[in-house]
């Protein structure tokens, strides 16, 4: 598919991520399908232009009124619904901005934006899908695990979890890691990390919004919760298999595995 152009009924395809901009313009990005946004009708409107034909996007991420796309062709951003190339020439799966600085997670490892141009930060030679960016750590997803980087003492610690870590959060002061195998591993305060897994259910993702940790598995979106000294999940909806949620004026805007881009009022 070429250009913008709108496409009629419900865009039912995987789902991998969904941001909503100031407007309530819902963007999603289907997986292997590119970016597509919603219309004055409610039509899906394919933002095409300027990105290659059957590009994957890992994640889209809406920072100062400006969308960006991490694909599986590198880093792009949205000007007037032209996708502009940020000549990142690797897969990207994160990019955050923190303060006067900007950092893309890739599968050469996580690389900072300087004037410049791309620099090599950290593990050239290996993926990084994640990562948190702190005012004493700096936190990375790897294959093997989680490596953490103290800013104060400029050294790597590295925490061999034997599982790959696909997305990040805090919870309750302590870090919590997803694996590519539905789990999750939490910090334990004593150094280290737990591995947690319900039974019977597989974890996609987690989302940190407005103060709260929500979990995006096959059986529904979950809250997180601390309940006693365990962690224990409060079910927001179920019986969709939800992998993506953004929150807009009390509103959860959720990406789905089959059932498209799902709101949920919370008022």
């Amino acid at each position: 598919m070429y250009g913008n152009e709108p496409v009629k009924g419900e865009l039912l395809f995987h789902q991998t991520s969904v941001k909503v901009l100031e407007d309530r313009t819902i963007v999603t990005a289907p997986a292997g399908r590119g970016v597509f946004r919603t219309g004055q009708n409610g039509e899906w409107i394919a933002l095409a232009e300027g990105m290659p034909p059957k590009t994957h996007v890992n994640r889209l991420q809406s920072m100062d009124g400006t969308l960006y796309a991490c694909t599986d062709k590198g880093m792009f951003k949205l000007e007037e619904e032209v996708w502009q190339a940020m000549d990142m020439p690797m897969i990207c799966y994160q990019y955050k901005e923190t303060g006067h600085a900007a950092f893309a997670a890739t599968s050469r490892g996580l690389w900072c934006k300087t004037a410049k141009g791309w620099k090599s930060t950290a593990f050239p030679h290996a993926a990084v899908y994640d990562f948190l960016y702190t005012p004493h750590y700096i936190f990375l997803a790897m294959d093997w695990g989680i490596a953490m980087y103290d800013r104060l003492t400029c050294t790597w610690e590295r925490f061999v979890l034997n599982s790959r870590i696909t997305g990040l959060a805090v919870f309750d002061g302590r870090l919590l890691g997803v694996t590519d195998r539905g789990g999750w591993v939490l910090g334990n305060k004593k150094g280290n990390f737990d591995k947690v897994r319900f039974p019977g259910m597989y974890i996609f993702n987690v989302a940190m919004r407005e103060r709260s940790v929500y979990v995006c598995a096959d059986r529904g979106l979950y809250r997180l919760n601390m309940i006693g000294k365990q962690p224990a999940l409060v079910s927001v909806c179920i019986g969709c298999p939800v992998t993506d949620l953004d929150i807009r004026d009390d509103c959860l805007y959720v990406a789905t595995l089959s059932e498209g881009v799902q709101t949920i009022d919370m008022s």
